[in-house]
């Protein structure tokens, strides 16, 4: 263990000692920008409850500037492993395809798997990190619920630590839930849930696949802890306390949950926080309101002729914009630009008018959360999917960058701006979201807390304790088919042994005659 963590570590574990309340919590997000910013939120909802928090953070993530701030324990990893983020964007093409015209298809998310087993097998490699995981022995590690990542959870397994899952999508497939692929579709492609009979077909496809193909390494626990009784990978994270999805019933669509599953909306959103003096000023002095420009935290790259035709179509507007992009605004006083923005801060002042998204998780929960309308304009993975809810609920509209022009680009901003529909929906959303979930960050913790204090064995059902192969029936449909076909095969016998007996009849009456 290097000499900083081992101090870190000595320091925290006599500051808990001392205090002698409050459980010790780990929580590992997905080595990206936007995943670290929720985990942060959920981190900080839990020090609020008393608990002593640490989050574990890529190296080259942690003198970025969501991280300068955080109030909770920092563990750093992956010193010598890269810029996932650019690796992945280098490495699967996922986001340059879009660009170049290409569709995604379910080929493209390969490069994606392998880079990710990649990271994840350097991640457990890492001695030092896995070893103050160890020293430390929290009483809950929190993973990311996306279904990529999941080979971490060896460390769980390795220091007998329990854990919860909480991630942007709600995994039925995981999670043992008995769902309907006509009415639940998953987050891969532009389907509602008003489905036509092909998008049916797909989503049944792709359920079966999901439950066909384990995205798990078979061999990562007996490689990883070897001295620990083999599990499959599924079976380990179905021994999860509690499931906790980032999305509702508001925002997405209805769907079938167990007692562990809980739905809680975004944690990234919250009420805001007073700007700081340059946002401030920009924003005060916008007399007809702002428009908040941002496609993510992740830095996805934009061809200079598409950031042109966005500078274009946001100097025809009447509002002023704050656009999170790393470029000389081509008039500050109508566009600020910044490398960083306050966007849920943003998003919370009074005049600001509409959002222009990539339609990324964290920031249509912040718009939900603050009744802002979205225009859509999304660039890959389940962006498609988010546009597609938005414009069937009618918080809002899309396009594609690519193909609408700096003048339709300008119009459909007006629209969603000024069409009061689109703000109507939005605002009656808002209100029932923070009805029905309140502080999404302080909802993840919680559940968290209540596992911590009580488990999460009296949530779970019998299915996420039997084999996969009796959950989904086989043994009991095979059982059926045999005596099915026993059945056949015994009435097709009798029905020979009929047909003989009827033709030696005949046989014997032509003789007598």
């Amino acid at each position: 263990m290097g000499k900083d963590q081992t101090l870190l570590l000595c320091l925290t574990l006599i500051l808990t000692a001392q205090l002698g309340q409050g459980e010790k919590v780990v929580l590992f997000p997905a080595p990206a920008a936007s995943y670290v910013i929720y985990h942060t939120n959920i981190a900080k909802a839990l020090m609020d409850l008393g608990h002593h928090v640490w989050i574990c953070i890529p190296d080259y993530l942690s003198e970025r500037v969501i991280a300068k701030d955080i109030p909770v324990n920092v563990i750093r990893y992956g010193k010598k492993m890269g810029n996932f983020e650019d690796n992945l964007l280098k490495n699967t093409r996922m986001v340059e395809a879009y660009w170049e015209g290409e569709a995604n298809s379910i080929l493209s998310f390969i490069p994606l798997m392998k880079e990710v087993k990649k990271f994840t097998r350097g991640v457990l490699s890492d001695a030092e990190f896995i070893e103050t995981l160890g020293d430390l022995k929290p009483d809950l590690m929190v993973f990311d619920g996306g279904a990529l990542f999941k080979d971490v959870l060896v460390i769980a397994y390795k220091y007998d630590i329990p854990f919860a899952f909480i991630g942007t999508m709600h995994d039925m497939v995981l999670a043992r839930v008995p769902f309907s692929p006509a009415a639940e579709p998953f987050p891969f492609g532009h389907d509602s849930n008003k489905m036509s009979f092909l998008s049916r077909v797909r989503n049944t496809l792709i359920a079966l696949a999901m439950v066909s193909f384990d995205l798990f390494s078979e061999d990562i626990l007996s490689t990883f802890a070897p001295e620990k009784p083999y599990l499959s990978p599924s079976e380990l994270a179905l021994r999860a306390e509690v499931f906790i999805a980032e999305i509702d019933h508001v925002l997405d669509y209805p769907r079938p949950t167990l007692p562990n599953t809980k739905l809680i909306g975004g944690s990234s959103a919250s009420d805001p926080k007073p700007l700081k003096e340059d946002f401030k000023a920009f924003v005060d002095a916008s007399t007809h309101g702002i428009a908040v420009v941002s496609f993510g935290s992740n830095e996805f790259p934009i061809p200079e002729a598409i950031l042109l035709k966005l500078a274009s179509a946001f100097q025809r507007l009447d509002l002023n914009t704050v656009w999170r992009a790393n470029l000389t605004s081509p008039d500050p006083k109508k566009i600020m630009t910044s490398n960083w923005i306050p966007q849920n801060d943003l998003l919370g002042q009074p005049n600001t008018k509409v959002f222009v998204s990539h339609c990324g998780k964290n920031g249509q929960y912040e718009a939900l959360y603050h009744a802002v309308p979205i225009l859509c304009l999304p660039i890959f993975g389940d962006q498609f999917y988010n546009l597609e809810r938005i414009r069937l609920k009618g918080f809002g509209l899309g396009a594609d960058m690519r193909e609408v022009s700096s003048e339709e680009l300008a119009d459909l901003i007006k629209e969603v701006t000024y069409q009061p529909k689109y703000k109507t929906n939005i605002q009656r959303a808002s209100t029932l979201f923070k009805e029905l979930y309140k502080v999404p960050m302080k909802e993840a913790a919680y559940w968290l807390d209540h596992v911590m204090k009580y488990g999460g064995e009296y949530m779970r059902s019998s299915g996420q304790e039997m084999p996969l192969y009796q959950f989904l029936l086989i043994d009991v449909m095979a059982f059926l088919f045999g005596v099915l076909l026993g059945v056949i095969i015994f009435m097709c016998l009798v029905i020979r042994f009929l047909c003989t007996c009827l033709s030696r009849s005949k046989k014997s009456k032509t003789k007598t005659a």
